[in-house]
């Protein structure tokens, strides 16, 4: 399961991720695994926001709190990790960096808070914050691109120098 090559795009939206540590071949080789938690994640959001289920949408932020407090152990990773890449021979995910991270918090807290709208009556609200986890989920799966990672960076947590610099090399190769 590996690109033949990483786009440019691609791999400054993985760098973005915090993933800037890996060479072009590293990237190319993770670019379609790294869509397979989003991608499960956003589905299940869907079915979620479908049934207007305060459980499944509560249950899918302690998913998501998963993957923001437990950087090798975020529940979907582990599923393809133990069980997925196997089927297509795939390598094990790559462990989650700090700006992919606070993605899964932000998505923790808007999931939560769908859950806690469909169970107090507020389904517009429900559905609105549900709908902006399915939007950035279907963003980043289609393109890599982290709404999450971005606010990390642009909010200035974390070394963003390192970004730069990845950013630079990146546009160099």
């Amino acid at each position: 399961m590996m690109m033949t090559s990483c786009s440019a795009a691609t791999g400054a939206n993985l760098d973005m991720q915090g993933f800037g540590g890996l060479d072009a071949d590293a990237k190319s080789r993770y670019a379609l695994p790294l869509r397979f938690t989003p991608g499960v994640a956003t589905a299940l959001v869907v079915v979620g926001l479908v049934l207007r289920s305060p459980l499944w949408l509560g249950s899918m932020a302690f998913v998501a709190l998963s993957g923001a407090l437990v950087p090798r152990g975020m529940l979907i990773d582990l599923v393809y990790n133990v069980g997925v890449r196997h089927l297509f021979g795939g390598a094990p995910l790559p462990s989650t960096p700090k700006p992919r991270q606070f993605s899964y918090l932000i998505s923790t807290v808007w999931l939560a808070g769908s859950a806690t709208s469909f169970a107090y009556g507020l389904p517009l609200l429900g559905f609105l914050l549900g709908g902006g986890v399915v939007l950035g989920g279907t963003i980043l799966t289609t393109t890599l691109w982290c709404l999450g990672s971005w606010f990390y960076r642009r909010g200035g947590l974390g070394d963003t120098r390192q970004w730069q610099r990845d950013r630079k090399d990146s546009a160099a190769a």
